[in-house]
């Protein structure tokens, strides 16, 4: 056996306690289980007091007095929109409007670009509608602006 072999081995290997006995590593099998029986009412007024918080992380924080971290909570985005999206993202990525963009501010700095009244408008008539875009994929995808 290698000296690396060696080291693998002892650091692999549990560290023994005070009593000779192999530590037992906590899981959440491990942890005592609190069951509670609730009415539909109550059920549901505990969800609606959750507000998108896991329930039982929302008891366990008013039974102990703790101040649990929120997490965001799930998206309610159905299957169907996401598959619509992911569609969207797909021919986007197909076309080339970043790369004629990109051109765009190319020639707009070299001063190859003539920019009048029309031509401004356009532009910004453009960059309107792709924050329009973003606005409304950021919206879609559950996510904050």
């Amino acid at each position: 056996m290698t000296v690396i072999s060696q080291d693998f081995q002892r650091t692999s290997q549990p560290q023994s306690s005070a009593k000779g006995k192999t530590p037992r590593y906590k899981t959440t099998r491990d942890c005592p289980r609190v069951t509670l029986r609730l009415s539909v009412e109550d059920h549901e007024r505990l969800k609606a007091l959750a507000d998108g918080m896991a329930l039982s992380t929302f008891i366990r924080a008013k039974a102990l007095g703790d101040t649990m971290p929120r997490r965001t909570p799930r998206s309610t985005t159905s299957i169907a929109d996401k598959a619509a999206l992911a569609q969207i993202f797909g021919l986007l990525g197909q076309s080339r409007i970043a790369n004629n963009l990109n051109q765009l501010a190319y020639h707009a700095n070299i001063g190859a670009l003539p920019i009048d009244d029309v031509t401004l408008g356009q532009i910004s008539e453009a960059y309107d509608n792709v924050l329009e875009m973003r606005t409304a994929l950021i919206a879609a995808l559950g996510l904050k602006p």
